[in-house]
């Protein structure tokens, strides 16, 4: 089970990290979501560690991309429609980071079980003979 959490960490935070190449390739054709200079590092800087959280099996730090996230789309969300905006993102911005900060908080937070592996075996001395 903590496999699987983990490669959906990686998973997820691989998403992170391709969902940013839509901002430094065609800006105009892709543009789903709005991602510009600090936001496009946020972005970034969240999905590496999110990457290495999944990679290396840690999910403190996956959640804490997903807290990082959070905080962005936090940010952002106080800063629509207002001159100042830190992350030159708009509404798509806000969505993304929230989408990502909520995957990412779950995957980082939810207790997993400790449920044996039953194709292991359980190390009993019962043999057939």
């Amino acid at each position: 089970m903590v496999e699987r959490v983990n490669r959906a960490a990686l998973v997820l935070g691989v998403g992170v990290l391709a969902s940013g190449l839509f901002a430094l390739v065609d800006r105009d054709q892709y543009r789903m979501v709005r991602l510009d200079g600090p936001g496009l590092v946020v972005l970034l800087v969240l999905g590496v560690l999110a990457v290495a959280g999944g990679w290396l099996g840690r999910r403190e730090l996956v959640a804490a991309a997903g807290a990082g996230f959070a905080v962005a789309a936090v940010v952002q969300l106080v800063q629509l429609g207002r001159g100042t905006n830190w992350l030159h993102g708009d509404g798509s911005t806000l969505s993304l980071f929230l989408g990502f900060a909520v995957g990412l908080l779950v995957l980082g937070l939810t207790p997993i079980p400790d449920v044996p592996d039953p194709t292991r075996p359980t190390g009993g001395t019962d043999r057939a003979g």
